[in-house]
């Protein structure tokens, strides 16, 4: 008998989203799961270039919307429309196809010092 876990946690504030648990695509012998999303996956990240008139506004805990915008080809953290910056994570190139094939994510702020922004992106 074999066991697999629901693949969750709760957050600070008892909200549930998934975890990271599906690895990056490719390797193996083929023992994996059939059907695992590759897209499915929390990324921790940095807001570059971040807008103060958005940001500024900001609680750590926000919860932005993650936008592919096509030109020029950048990820963007948005609040109510609004960019709050631009996501750089070693997994851009990830999340870019992943939007693409329709994996909506969001990003929960979890640390705002200055002109430093830190979020985590999540499946939404």
């Amino acid at each position: 008998m074999s066991g697999s876990g629901g693949g969750g946690s709760d957050d600070d504030k008892g909200n549930w989203r998934p975890v990271a648990s599906v690895p990056k695509a490719g390797g193996g012998d083929g023992g994996g799961t059939a059907g695992a999303n590759p897209c499915l996956f929390t990324e921790l990240a940095v807001l570059s270039s971040p807008n103060s008139q958005v940001v500024g506004n900001l609680p750590v805990d926000s919860i932005l919307n993650v936008v592919l915008e096509e030109t020029p080809l950048r990820v963007v953290a948005t609040h109510h429309g609004a960019i709050a910056g631009s996501i750089t994570s070693a997994r851009l190139a990830d999340i870019i196809e992943c939007i693409r094939g329709g994996q909506v994510y969001e990003a929960r702020v979890t640390h705002i010092n200055g002109g430093i922004v830190r979020v985590e992106i999540y499946p939404a």
